[in-house]
């Protein structure tokens, strides 16, 4: 062999030896670094160890702790009873009367009549409703009821939707806390790691540079998340009742499936302005058959008396009253009435339309998101499992160097934030799509897990 190829061969190996012994040193350093890195402060939330809180208690419970939810129900209790009240007949009126005569002039004194008379009276009077009247009356208490279990409805939506959201933002942050804090870790671990590099001439001192802006952005990041982290707890604290470090229940992710048009026919049966508008058609048309009764002679009242004079005489008196259309036939009343008819059915339709309308763009929105994050999540499950036998198969064989299997590491940390962000948005839109179809749940959806 030429003293040249010599010498070339022995540089070739000997810098083989150097990278070895580099890469050994700094993988020493890399899990050196690991071991410590778990020292770092926890400032976010302790979490308490006792019992999880499901969603479910969580809603009871600020459901419970509603004053204005149990001031809605009291208003339709009340109108419950206001119902009730409304009876065909009303009580009768006891009526007392009394007639005397007294007159000096003996001349003028009425054949077979006393000189001094005097007569007493007593009775019953009973007044008679209108025809219609109590019908009207009774589908007017109705819609009464009607009204207030609405906003008594909607306000219970909107309470369970917003502790719906705050759960899920909650479970969001806990989670990013947690990889936040794990990207501090790596951040710190990628800087000591580059700076050795840096001395052994492996890398430039740009890397380090960069180190250290991305090491302060994830301090920078992890600060901001313990805060959003607190804030939501807080919040739903505030809102249940609950205490801010409650250990809550995790929720897995349901799937809708059902088609739209059988969401919108749901929405049609568990939506109460479906309802509202069908009580207020049917009393319309009280008011109209009202009007039209008037036509018909009917009896305002019946009195029965009983009469006794001074002079020992008695009687008994019973009367009626009957009232007849004869100036008064009531036709633009009728005309009126036949229209408001006519008007609350065009309702009927205009208020499934917009259901029908809310339903639709809810849906599609959550579909959306749905599919999105369901590809985003088998896509990333994928990665995941790529990126840990790579890194497996770097540390075992050393075919990257350290900072580049850091460099996966993050890069799975920042997908697995992506997919709970992602998770919280579907959960979000399904929270929406449960108000438009009207159900405080999926239990009342035939939904798989």
């Amino acid at each position: 062999m030429k003293p040249k190829t010599r010498h070339n061969a022995a540089n070739s190996l000997l810098k083989k030896m150097v990278k070895s012994i580099t890469n050994f040193c700094l993988l020493i350093l890399f899990f050196t670094v690991t071991a410590t890195a778990d020292n770092i402060s926890r400032p976010g939330v302790e979490i308490s160890s006792g019992i999880p809180l499901s969603e479910q208690e969580i809603i009871n419970s600020a459901l419970e702790n509603s004053d204005k939810l149990k001031s809605l129900t009291t208003n339709t209790e009340i109108a419950k009873y206001r119902y009730k009240s409304i009876q065909w007949l009303q009580n009768p009126e006891l009526r007392f009367g009394e007639e005397t005569l007294d007159n000096p002039d003996k001349d003028k004194i009425i054949e077979d009549l006393p000189y001094n008379f005097s007569e007493v009276k007593a009775g019953l009077r009973l007044r008679f409703p209108e025809l219609g009247e109590i019908r009207k009356e009774k589908q007017q208490a109705l819609v009464n009821i009607v009204e207030k279990q609405i906003e008594e409805f909607q306000y219970r939506q909107r309470v369970i939707a917003r502790i719906k959201k705050n759960f899920a933002k909650v479970i969001m942050y806990d989670n990013l806390v947690d990889l936040a804090l794990q990207r501090v870790e790596k951040e710190n671990e990628r800087i000591k790691i580059i700076e050795q590099m840096v001395n052994l001439g492996n890398r430039s001192v740009v890397y380090f540079t960069k180190a250290k802006m991305w090491h302060a952005e994830s301090k920078t990041n992890y600060t901001q998340t313990v805060q959003n982290q607190k804030l939501a707890r807080r919040i739903l604290a505030r809102r249940s009742g609950i205490a801010e470090n409650s250990l809550l229940l995790t929720n897995e992710m349901p799937a809708v499936t059902q088609d739209l048009d059988t969401l919108i026919s749901l929405a049609y049966q568990y939506r109460p302005e479906i309802r509202l508008v069908q009580n207020k058609i049917a009393l319309a048309i009280r008011k109209k058959n009202m009007e039209k009764f008037k036509l018909v002679p009917w009896i305002n009242f019946a009195e029965y008396s009983y009469h006794k004079q001074n002079d020992g005489d008695k009687w008994k008196e019973f009367s009626v009253g009957i009232s007849l259309p004869i100036f008064n036939w009531n036709r633009g009343n009728i005309k009126a009435t036949k229209l408001a008819v006519t008007k609350k059915q065009g309702e009927l339709s205009a208020i499934q339309e917009s259901i029908a309308e809310e339903v639709r763009s809810a849906y599609i929105i959550y579909r959306d998101l749905f599919i999105e994050w369901r590809d985003f999540k088998k896509n990333a499950d994928e990665m995941l499992i790529n990126v840990n036998e790579v890194i497996d198969q770097a540390k075992q064989h050393e075919t990257l160097f350290p900072d580049e299997v850091l460099e996966m590491e993050l890069t799975a940390i920042e997908t697995q934030k992506i997919l709970f962000e992602k998770k919280k948005d579907v959960m979000y839109a399904l929270i929406d799509l449960f108000l438009a179809i009207g159900i405080e749940s999926n239990e009342c959806l035939n939904i798989q897990d």
